[in-house]
């Protein structure tokens, strides 16, 4: 369906042609579902030494003017009232040290705008390809120090095995479950990673639990960003299609497509000086989002 109003000759979208591709496009939702299934969790089934549990989630986009968005893979607040960033690395490159700087800062701004001072971690899952990475950068300003957990010689043929002769007994534990998610990362080369995660994907989809499907599914789409293949992602979205997270992503996809195409919209209407209220009710917005809106793009100009 397309709304078009002949004064300003605007094309509004309110469909889009959004499929399950989105899952790797707009990794915020993934990680929300599998943030979500996180809660309760111990971090130590990441293969990181400590037992601290996850109590919630946060969101992980850092907005940085002028420049790309970054977005950091996880954010988790822990039992002990600390905060773990969450990432994972398919290559090392000191300049990694950078990102994680950005996430840190972004981090302690939040929650001191909260009035909060929570201890943070840097947490890095490095893939099988990397058997050992610099864990800290120092400076006379400043030092960032990460927990590194290595996925490099951890029985990968054993983990599947398990986990498909847990799944066919339904005695499907959380470390089955995590043992499947992270499995596409215990592999060497790029033709093992692709057939791993067809396996760990097709193996999810047999989970009879929809909680436990749900945890594995976005786990798996969380993780392997980095490297899946183009190949892959098609039967991905394949599989996907059937899901209950499938069907989840889509409405989100489409709702986060609508929103991205009004806010374009609006940005060139600014441009070109209607005013916020003509934008707001061309669109059937709040006044106040094309303000937002408006503020943000004035701020990057």
């Amino acid at each position: 369906m397309e709304r078009k109003d002949t004064k300003d000759n605007v094309n509004v979208n309110t469909t889009s042609d959004t499929d399950i591709s989105i899952a790797y496009q707009n990794k915020d939702i993934v990680s929300k579902l599998f943030g979500d299934q996180m809660k309760g969790k111990s971090l130590s089934l990441f293969g990181l030494k400590t037992k601290l549990k996850v109590v919630d989630i946060r969101p992980t986009n850092i907005p940085i003017v002028q420049a790309r968005e970054l977005r950091m893979d996880n954010l988790f607040e822990l039992e002990d009232g600390s905060v773990a960033i969450l990432d994972y690395e398919s290559e090392y490159k000191e300049a990694n040290f950078t990102k994680y700087g950005h996430y840190l800062m972004d981090v302690i701004d939040r929650y001191l705008k909260e009035g909060k001072h929570p201890d943070i971690h840097m947490m890095v899952l490095y893939t099988a390809d990397i058997e050992q990475a610099k864990t800290e950068l120092s400076r006379t300003a400043c030092r960032i120090q990460v927990e590194a957990s290595y996925m490099t010689g951890l029985p990968s043929e054993e983990w599947l095995k398990e986990a498909r002769e847990g799944i066919a007994d339904h005695a499907v534990t959380d470390e089955l479950l995590m043992h499947l998610v992270l499995l596409p990362l215990t592999y060497k080369g790029e033709e093992k990673k692709q057939e791993a995660i067809r396996a760990c994907v097709d193996l999810a989809r047999q989970l009879p639990d929809k909680e436990q499907e749900t945890f594995a599914l976005a786990g798996i789409l969380t993780f392997t960003d980095k490297i899946i293949n183009d190949e892959t992602k098609r039967y991905i979205k394949e599989v996907l299609g059937m899901t209950q997270v499938g069907k989840m992503l889509m409405d989100e996809g489409r709702q986060k497509g609508l929103q991205e195409s009004q806010q374009k919209t609006a940005k060139n209407m600014l441009k070109r000086g209607n005013p916020p209220e003509e934008i707001a009710e061309i669109l059937e917005l709040p006044i106040e989002t094309i303000k937002a809106w408006e503020k943000e793009f004035y701020a990057m100009v």
